[in-house]
């Protein structure tokens, strides 16, 4: 069974705790699952800057242990939800194309191109995007530092209503996220089922 958590943190704490990037974000939720040095990572996450105050949402397959920093919410997400037809959802995504000549991972940024990387991810994870209900934010360059080296990644926001096609490569998508970069806050498919408040 997955977990949802919602933290919430201001920006003064997030500064003096050095979350200064996606890649610092990743390393302190990290801990939120201890004991586990040698696990892969099995969470996703997403950031949202809220004026004063950072929100991030974390879906994990075990359940966190809440950190002293920030304020903690997380609730088991429930079989039934996922038996759902239709969703309205949203995606913080790294959409990216690998270069021939090199094999390098390029992001993608004309507005057409990441329509069409975001309907072929649809067909991959199951779902069917409904007509006309797809919303694609402006791509924003984000960095990082890693290993003292600094990169950089396009983030995208997508919205929309889907419609569940096939069940097992939805679940998939849910629980394994879409997309690249999943460690450094991309591919959390954030749902809420049609007809729900």
């Amino acid at each position: 069974m997955s977990h949802l958590s919602q933290i919430t943190i201001g920006r003064s704490q997030a500064a003096r705790l050095g979350l200064r990037d996606a890649y610092a974000w990743h390393q302190k939720l990290w801990q939120a699952f201890p004991d586990r040095d040698d696990a892969a990572r099995d969470f996703l996450f997403r950031i949202d800057d809220v004026g004063m105050q950072f929100r991030a949402f974390l879906l994990s397959q075990t359940e966190p242990v809440p950190s002293e920093w920030g304020e903690w919410l997380s609730k088991p997400v429930a079989d039934s939800f996922l038996t759902h037809d239709a969703y309205r959802f949203q995606l913080r995504a790294n959409p990216t194309m690998r270069r021939n000549a090199d094999r390098r991972r390029l992001g993608i940024y004309g507005e057409d191109r990441l329509r069409e990387w975001m309907k072929r991810k649809a067909d991959q994870h199951g779902f069917e995007i409904l007509a006309d209900s797809l919303v694609v934010g402006a791509p924003i360059d984000e960095t990082f530092v890693r290993d003292r080296k600094r990169g950089k990644h396009v983030a995208v926001d997508f919205g929309g209503m889907l419609e569940v096609r096939d069940r097992a490569a939805f679940i998939h998508a849910f629980e394994a996220g879409i997309g690249s970069a999943k460690a450094f806050g991309f591919g959390l498919l954030m749902l809420r089922a049609v007809g729900e408040t």
